[in-house]
Parts: structure tokens; sequence; C-alpha cells
């Protein structure tokens, strides 16, 4: 039995596209910390590592960390072949068209996922364990081993680990490959192929919109600026870097600060709705008012809400407001 033709050339082409992550890297750890706000990163190619690695390597001495080199990494050895390896075997799966093959792509394609990361895992942990006991400064019982994939936090970095471009380009393969396999399903239990595919559009728009605005976990979340705990949901800000970090702010006054002495650059900031606690909104689709009456935690006098009148309801003797373009202007 042959899989739907659209998914064969859907998954013929991302096959052939996976060439372009032999020239693109295929992960990417990004490392933040106080005196880093922009962050450092080390992209894992192929065959090499770029990136901040001398200065990651420079601080890592200090704890007792090997040195992150190329020889660390004997798959840099093989794995352009096992790329070209997968690129023939996807375009095999496509020409062929059974279904039987697709299972196998399939099956092939989940384990190999699974391997690659257990070996980061190996790879991260004895890099965060096997510490040089003659190391400057050591903490006892600490180890440093970074996130496989997602943030963790280390002294006082905060580790990001996740795929880059050419990881993506490979992750999309597998999701083309798994997708078609489970219109192939459906089809057979008699579900009609447009409502699987309209179904798949909506999960996917769905998924996108809940992620895309980053949140504040108010009682936990720490002020960038202040380093206090975030407690009042009825203020509070958001700063997103073009790297994807967030910073969180608990008052517009040590956003203010922040961005005066750090200078940090900033892809999109985000503001907490006063009138409806904890909700998240991009701040230039924001209105602000200021005033003595308003109570925020560090004194700034400044709310967040999506339009003046619900500004003017909750604020009725306040003046000062504006768009918040027009606020960090002043």
């Amino acid at each position: 039995m042959k899989f739907n033709k659209v998914f064969r050339i859907l998954l013929g082409i991302s096959s052939v596209l996976v060439l372009t992550s032999l020239f693109l890297p295929l992960w990417e750890i990004f490392l933040w910390a106080p005196q880093y706000p922009e962050g450092l990163s080390v992209q894992i190619w192929h065959n090499d590592l770029k990136g901040d690695v001398d200065i990651i390597n420079g601080l890592n001495h200090y704890i007792g960390m090997k040195h992150i080199k190329v020889e660390m990494f004997p798959e840099f050895t093989f794995l352009k072949y096992i790329i070209i390896a997968f690129v023939i075997y996807g375009l095999f799966v496509a020409i062929n068209g059974t279904v039987k093959w697709l299972k196998i792509f399939c099956a092939t394609s989940a384990l190999g996922g699974i391997i690659a990361l257990a070996d980061f895992y190996r790879w991260g942990y004895d890099y965060g364990h096997n510490l040089d006991p003659t190391a400057p400064i050591q903490v006892p019982g600490m180890a440093y081993q970074p996130p496989v994939i997602g943030y963790k936090d280390l002294l006082n970095f905060k580790a990001l680990s996740m795929p880059s471009y050419g990881g993506w380009i490979i992750i999309l393969v597998g999701i083309i490959a798994f997708i078609a396999l489970g219109f192939t399903w459906f089809k057979q239990k008699k579900i009609k192929a447009n409502k699987l595919l309209i179904l798949t559009f909506l999960i996917g728009i769905i998924s996108s919109c809940n992620s895309s605005i980053p949140q504040i976990n108010f009682g936990t979340d720490d002020c960038t600026y202040c380093k206090m705990k975030i407690m009042d949901n009825k203020f509070g800000l958001i700063i997103e870097t073009p790297k994807g970090r967030t910073m969180n702010f608990d008052d517009y006054h040590c956003y203010k600060n922040y961005v005066l002495e750090n200078i940090p650059e900033i892809k999109e900031t985000y503001v907490v709705l006063f009138d409806k606690p904890g909700e998240v909104i991009p701040s230039k689709q924001s209105f602000f008012i200021g005033g003595e009456s308003i109570k925020s935690p560090m004194g700034s006098g400044i709310a967040f809400f999506l339009n003046q009148q619900n500004a003017q309801n909750n604020f009725p003797n306040e003046t000062h407001q504006g768009t918040f373009e027009q606020l960090i202007n002043e």
C-alpha cells in the first residue's frame, strides 16, 4: 500500500533539504549571567564547534571543567555520513512510497533521535561531573551538567539547550514522516483526510499562539533588576532578546533602570495588564496610566491596560497616560 502522494513529495523535498544541515549548526547552547546580559553561545555543527567557545572555556577553568574542543566529540568524524545516509533513506522512502518502508523510516528516525540525545546526555554528564579537584573555585556536591534540551540553572548562569537551524530541518523530516503515517492510519479508519488536515492545522495554530508570549511565574520568578520575588500579578514586564532569552521585572521602575544601565538588545517587550491579573500582552498593544494612587511594587506608579478606556475606568483621576512608546521616550 502506498501512502499519500502529497506527503511523499514533502518527504522527498525535506529529505533533500537535510543536506543544508552540513552547512548549518545542528544544536546550540546559550548561557546568560548578570555579567553577560546578552549571553554566550556554542553552536554544534556536524564537524565543528563555533561561537563563544574560548570565553566559556576561560570561565570553566575556574570551576574545574574540561575545555570544550572538537577532539571531545568522536561523532564529528562520521556524523556527515549519517546525515547523507539519512537523506538517501528519506528519498528512497518517498520514491518507493510504501507504508511498510514509511513505518521503518519512522521507527529508525525515532530511535536515532533517542540515541543522539542519550549520547549528548552521556557527554554532558562527564563534562559537568568530572571536575578538576585542584580548581580555584570548588562547591562541594555541585555539578555543572548542561541540559540536554531546555533550561537549567548552573550557579549564576542560566543555560538553554535546543536544536539550531540544521537540527530543526532534520526534525522537520521526522515530523512529516510521522504525520504521513498518522494520515494513512486515519484514512484506513475511514476518517476523511480534510478533517485530519484541518485538525493538524488548528493544533499548530493553537500551539504557536500559546507558546509565542512568555509568562511570569508569580511567587517564583525573581525580578532581573532588584532580585526580589515577583508577587503582585497586576504589575510586571518582560524583555525578550533576539536570542530568545527573557528577563522579568516586577515594576516599570526596575525595567527602566535595567534598560538604562545595561542597554540590552530587545526583540519585544511585554507587560502585565492591571485589570486582568497575570495576563501578558505585547507592550505595543498596551496603554499606560500613572500616578500616586497606583501602588506598584517598586513605586513607579505605572499600570498597564489594553486601552485608554480601561485605564480611565480604573484610575479616573490620573492624567499621566499614553502608549508604551510615549512612556519609554519620556
